[in-house]
């Protein structure tokens, strides 16, 4: 073991304390446990070096052990406005960081990371490995993490720039974004939730936001009980609203989207295959745009035509079926497109059902 060397610094204000030191020079992992502020980043070193700065009589201890870097405080109760900073050897494989009261903050750590805050905020950017991390409260906020991430906080928002493989995130209160990920996503909230790109699936769970993806590589899966749901590009939609409109503008694949009150618009992707796709809305306009070279077969159904425009078709193709015994007020049509194809059902219980075509 390195010989630790520790200056105590007297202070301007009364109480208040700074200790530095150098120590573990050959441990490949580390766990930091302090009261408020910690903050973590790497150099060209082989050791490790801390800077602290608390009143009253608090200190810092190391001990290195079996390849750990162990770096606690001997007293628990230290104000919040404690600070802690940590310069770690670039080569530290995993990274243990917890602080008792405040936020925590990481930048440019190559190995995988563990970060454990009650109440405060988590900043990470630059990090080369796996990240997980838990708040009680506090917003996160993740600029490039190559390798996977897991976070959860009780209320905060979470805001993540890019991901270089799949990811789980999930908060109690506030919104989610996401710019970019590599890898799939899985995202809860009663907030928001924003991701521009995903290069495979997207599940997205919100009891009362928004729902916006730009465009994912998989299948996208939107639930939320109020709110509305918005699809840039998908090769697959399964979206579900209790009370708001769905609008896809762009997809393929297998694509179910219903909504209790809301209206759908949807634009289906002529150079992929559609496979057996339902579009419902309890209450609301159906309106979708068909490219003029899908195979497919439209079966629509409007079960309250009578006060409404029931089923228009820009295709000649698609005719309106004459009305049976016992079915007053119901609309029907029925057409296949380029020889039919993979079904396409649309179901309405008011508004009008609108299928043209896509230009």
């Amino acid at each position: 073991m390195r010989r630790v060397v520790t200056i105590l610094l007297a202070s301007s204000l009364v109480g208040e304390a700074q200790q530095s030191g150098v120590v573990c020079a050959q441990a490949n992992r580390v766990k930091i446990v302090a009261p408020g502020r910690l903050k973590v980043v790497s150099a060209n070193r082989l050791d490790v070096s801390y800077h602290w700065t608390a009143s009253g009589n608090a200190r810092l201890q190391a001990v290195q052990r079996d390849g750990w870097c162990l770096l606690t405080t001997t007293a628990r109760r230290v104000p919040a406005s404690a600070e802690l900073t940590v310069t770690l050897p670039r080569r530290i494989r995993y990274s243990w960081l917890e602080s008792l009261s405040g936020s925590v903050t990481a930048r440019y750590l190559g190995g995988d990371v563990e970060a454990v805050t009650p109440a405060g905020a988590v900043e990470m950017d630059e990090i080369g490995g796996n990240v997980m991390a838990r708040t009680g409260g506090g917003a996160m906020s993740f600029g490039v993490v190559n390798g996977s991430l897991r976070c959860l906080s009780g209320g905060g928002s979470i805001k993540v720039a890019r991901l270089g493989r799949e990811g789980v995130l999930e908060t109690a209160g506030g919104e989610i974004v996401v710019t970019e990920a590599a890898g799939w996503l899985r995202l809860s909230t009663s907030g928001n939730i924003r991701v521009e790109r995903a290069a495979q699936d997207v599940f997205a769970h919100s009891s009362e936001g928004v729902i916006e993806v730009g465009e994912s590589g998989g299948m996208v899966t939107a639930e939320t009980s109020s709110g509305g749901i918005q699809v840039g590009k998908a090769r697959g939609v399964r979206g579900e609203s209790g009370g708001g409109s769905i609008q896809l503008k762009r997809v393929a694949g297998s694509v179910r989207a219903t909504t209790a009150s809301g209206s759908l618009f949807v634009g289906l992707d002529g150079s992929q295959r559609l496979e057996n796709s339902f579009l419902g809305t309890g209450r609301g306009d159906i309106t979708v745009f068909v490219p003029s070279n899908l195979a497919v077969t439209v079966k629509a159904m409007n079960e309250a035509a009578g006060t409404t425009g029931g089923v228009l078709s820009e295709f000649q193709e698609i005719k309106l079926l004459p009305a049976q015994a016992g079915q007053s007020g119901l609309s029907l049509a029925q057409g296949s497109l380029n020889g039919g194809g993979p079904a396409l059902m649309l179901s309405a219980s008011g508004g009008t059902i609108s299928i043209r075509r896509q230009r």
